[in-house]
């Protein structure tokens, strides 16, 4: 692996966030989460899930490069996610919500929860509190976690008509998943079990849902998350487990992981490393099936951070040279030679075959969630430099 290339890629990312990303006052009131250049617009909607995105990446980019740059828009994230937690006096609950316009509460605030981002933001928080035994870190993790237990249903999923989202919905793997190592995560850094006894219900209920080597899709299950491709609730998958192994030393992590993996592996492109969108078209699986396109919002970063704890976790050489591989493809990849106001991060869907940014992702919501005219901070570029950096 070229490591200056990648250390490169991984800078550029970072200029882009400062440059565009940032809230006013370097953060003080969160991240952006994407520009579209269709409509040549900075979605201005701050997310927690990409505050903590950037915590996780900023504090690699410190103790791996030796860089202190980004140490003030830290502590002025951590400082917003506390503002923009809900609080039960107001709301009812302390956990997320999905943004805050401009990062401000007398603005909009997106009323749906979602529990897939939900349970990245727990992860995120309590992996930190195992790194830096920040007190804020854990409190506000505990805070949210105890709404998440309060809904959980005995099959193991999360879902009360207050989230404001479809009830199928919450049957999906990927809104199981990221909740299911968030608990885990917090049993590691508590000792409490009612965290593990929640993780463990949740884990329970992906058991289930995984039929001839993988996990069926929310697409599948109840029609959610058209634009997600099948590859993407795989490769989260095989992330989750791998965390989860690592945190807990459980070998029935390790026994999903091996169930996925064949499946997992007929979705590398052979030529690039890059992680095709599916095997063949399907469009009972996802709606986003072109098996020529790469997604980069939903699939290539968590397949990139994946083959990287994969590899912490079992020291197979394997996926080492698969994360190195992806981590090449996506350096070159990188937008270089764009607009201005994207250069440095990545458009959201990729053409293996003509080697270009290409497709689009407006099934079903026409909010294009994906694709060439959208450039992602949170979910895209920031789990893609975090897995750059873990390998340097």
């Amino acid at each position: 692996m070229d490591r200056k290339k990648i250390e490169n890629s991984v800078r550029n990312c970072f200029s882009w966030l400062e440059n565009h990303m940032f809230t006013f006052g370097r953060g003080a009131w969160g991240i952006y989460e994407r520009i579209r250049t269709d409509i040549n617009m900075r979605v201005g909607y701050s997310r927690p899930d990409t505050a903590t995105e950037f915590l996780r990446a900023a504090r690699l980019f410190k103790t791996k490069l030796k860089d202190d740059a980004y140490d003030d828009v830290y502590e002025n994230l951590v400082k917003w996610l506390a503002f923009a937690q809900n609080t039960k006096e107001r709301d009812g609950n302390e956990t997320f919500p999905f943004y805050l316009a401009d990062g401000c509460k007398d603005y909009k605030v997106m009323q749906m929860l979602f529990q897939n981002d939900n349970g990245k933001i727990i992860l995120n928080l309590a992996l930190l509190y195992l790194e830096t035994e920040d007190d804020r870190l854990l409190s506000m993790a505990e805070k949210s976690a105890s709404f998440w237990l309060s809904i959980q249903r005995e099959n193991g999923t999360f879902y009360d008509p207050c989230l404001n989202i479809g009830e199928p919905d919450a049957a999906g793997p990927c809104f199981v998943l990221w909740p299911m190592v968030a608990m885990f995560a917090l049993y590691k850094a508590t000792g409490n079990k009612k965290y593990l006894h929640s993780g463990e219900k949740a884990f329970s209920h992906l058991k289930k849902i995984t039929v001839d080597g993988r996990l069926r899709t929310s697409y599948e299950i109840c029609k959610a998350e058209a634009w997600r491709p099948v590859s993407s609730e795989q490769y989260i998958a095989l992330l989750c487990y791998a965390i989860s192994y690592r945190l807990l030393g459980d070998e029935r992590f390790l026994t999903e992981i091996c169930k996925l993996l064949p499946y997992c592996n007929a979705l590398i492109d052979q030529t690039t490393g890059a992680i095709k969108n599916s095997i063949k078209r399907d469009d009972t699986l996802s709606l986003n099936d072109d098996p020529d396109l790469c997604d980069l919002v939903y699939t290539q970063g968590f397949a990139l951070n994946a083959f990287a704890e994969l590899y912490f976790a079992c020291k197979d050489e394997v996926f080492l040279r698969r994360a190195q591989n992806m981590a090449e493809f996506l350096a070159d990849i990188q937008c270089k030679n764009d607009l201005p106001c994207v250069n440095g991060g990545w458009r959201g869907s990729y053409n293996l075959k003509t080697n270009r940014y290409d497709g689009r992702c407006n099934q079903r919501n026409a909010l294009d969630e994906g694709g060439v005219y959208s450039v992602y901070s949170g979910w895209c570029a920031l789990p893609i430099v975090f897995g750059m950096l873990k390998l340097l």
